[in-house]
């Protein structure tokens, strides 16, 4: 029955709408001679987590269903994107990161075609226990692997994820996963 309720509610749960996180900028490298400066910037969400995002990734405003979204140069058809989605659980849940990992290893079959799940790691977020996945499946235009870390925290369910399409040059790869990494909880 929990597990119905907390599908349900996760499911189900309104859209946020837009990103509601404010950004500031980093501290810039000292400049070359000749070179133009694109400043790395710092996502601090009022959802309780902030990010960090190096040049080249570029906001994607009013994306639905997630509180912040970045977006990088076209590989093939598609663009690499990072997204963070911040969830509300019912408190009288008492939802665990194992209801989560359950609720969303049962649904990936269903939600992406091909899948092939590559790992799964238990990790720390701002010392919080989270999952790693890595997967790879047909997305939208083509072939794409998904890196995503999720997990809960004073009942909310953070889920930051990294889409990059077959082909995606590894300097490119690398700076995606600098900004899981960089992903850190906030609330106390």
């Amino acid at each position: 029955m929990t597990r119905l309720l907390l599908t349900l509610a996760l499911l189900t749960a309104p859209a946020l709408m837009g990103a509601t996180a404010q950004t500031s900028p980093a501290q810039p490298a000292a400049p070359q001679t000749g070179e133009r400066i694109i400043e790395a910037i710092t996502v601090n969400s009022s959802q309780g987590y902030s990010i960090r995002v190096p040049s080249g990734w570029t906001p994607l405003k009013n994306a639905p269903n997630v509180d912040v979204a970045f977006v990088n140069e076209v590989v093939g058809a598609l663009r690499p994107t990072v997204t963070v989605q911040v969830r509300n659980t019912p408190p009288e849940l008492k939802v665990t990161l194992a209801d989560i990992r359950d609720l969303y290893a049962s649904q990936m079959p269903k939600d992406v075609p091909n899948l092939k799940m590559l790992g799964e790691k238990t990790i720390k977020v701002s010392g919080n226990s989270a999952i790693l996945w890595s997967y790879t499946g047909d997305g939208d235009g083509g072939k794409v692997r998904w890196t995503q870390v999720f997990t809960v925290k004073n009942n909310r369910l953070y889920t930051v994820t990294l889409v990059t399409p077959s082909g995606t040059p590894q300097d490119l790869l690398d700076s995606g996963r600098g900004i899981l990494n960089s992903f850190a909880l906030t609330t106390k």
